[in-house]
């Protein structure tokens, strides 16, 4: 193998574009029109160009900054977390590199890339499942990945830090039970190719099953995490609310609990009186609305601490530390005031 470097200009004659057309891809892609992009990203591919977007006599890695690839910089849920990554951060004198995907799994692998380029010591991913995809992106960057709310079914093995999604989901079934409810309905995530809302769905169902309450696909319905998807799906299930009668709602995220309980709102429904509402995460805002909201706390803060911890562990200790598999964090369901226990008779 040749130890020639290639160059953006190399890049740009194989592309047959120039070299500010590259140094755009790399570092503003969204400015390139899509098919002068893939023909640069193919170039680079072809040629392994391996571009150093901070190669001015530094080192190979910057120990004292660490990435973190994010699917959303809005997503309520984010900040929680950030909370914990930077307590431990600013602790350890670090600085934090972040990369917002937009909910885009491509633009997830660019993040490794983009960060790798910048020299990041190593990377914290959070919540979009790091499967066999990932594995060629992941296998040429050599550096350290911890996970965070997510895990990894590839071939890759990396440490993941988040709570048991069956147990915790399992266990808000359990508390509708415990306060009479057997019409159970849920607001999941989007079930295909999600790694979080299919665990989170088998808890539901495991906790129907437990209690010998049947199992309808009728009274599920997918959002997406967001507060528009737990409005829509909460209003797909009032349409079926003659069938399904439903005396409560479990929603896979705080955010679509609240879209579920403004949607009973514009409907002439009332929470917990006509419809019990549980959510999912604990997010600052769960205390806020009203009724506030009774919900699965899931520990960000520690969580986001705990992958910082071992990240760093994993710099400094240059491959000697390399951690696997999924660290389980405990949640712990908080009751407030979105659900009601049930009369005997109903």
């Amino acid at each position: 193998m040749s130890d020639v470097k290639i160059t953006i200009r190399d890049v740009a004659k194989h592309a047959g574009v120039s070299a500010a057309t590259v140094s755009r891809v790399l570092n503003k892609p969204d400015m390139v029109d899509p098919e002068t992009k893939a023909r640069v990203r193919q170039a680079m591919e072809t040629l392994n160009f391996q571009p150093n977007a901070i190669a001015r006599g530094l080192s190979s890695q910057r120990m004292d900054t660490i990435g973190v690839v994010v699917p959303g910089i809005n997503d309520l849920f984010f900040d929680e977390l950030y909370r914990g990554i930077e307590r431990e951060t600013r602790h350890n004198n670090m600085k934090v590199l972040l990369f917002d995907t937009q909910h885009d799994r491509h633009r997830a692998q660019e993040g490794f890339v983009f960060l790798k380029q910048h020299q990041v010591g190593g990377i914290i991913f959070t919540s979009r499942l790091v499967d066999e995809n990932y594995d060629p992106v992941i296998s040429r960057l050599g550096i350290p990945i911890v996970l965070a709310l997510t895990e990894a079914t590839g071939k890759t093995p990396l440490p993941a830090y988040k709570v048991d999604d069956v147990k915790a989901v399992f266990d808000a079934v359990s508390y509708l039970v415990s306060r009479g409810h057997r019409r159970i309905g849920m607001i999941s995530g989007e079930l295909l190719g999600d790694r979080t809302s299919e665990l989170r769905l088998q808890g539901f169902k495991a906790g129907l099953s437990h209690y010998g309450i049947p199992y309808r696909e009728g009274i599920v319905e997918a959002g997406d995490y967001r507060f528009e998807g737990g409005y829509t799906a909460m209003r797909k299930l009032l349409e079926r609310q003659e069938e399904n009668r439903l005396t409560a709602i479990f929603a896979a995220s705080d955010e679509m609990a609240i879209g579920a309980m403004r949607c009973l709102y514009d409907n002439g429904l009332r929470v917990p009186d006509d419809i019990s509402v549980v959510g999912f995460d604990d997010l600052s805002v769960a205390r806020m609305v009203m009724p506030s909201l009774t919900t699965v706390a899931q520990p960000f803060v520690t969580i986001g601490e705990q992958v910082v911890r071992c990240l760093l562990q994993m710099i400094h200790s240059r491959g000697e530390y390399s951690p696997t598999g999924t660290y389980y964090l405990p949640h712990t369901l908080v009751e407030r005031e979105s659900v009601r226990a049930m009369d005997a008779d109903n």
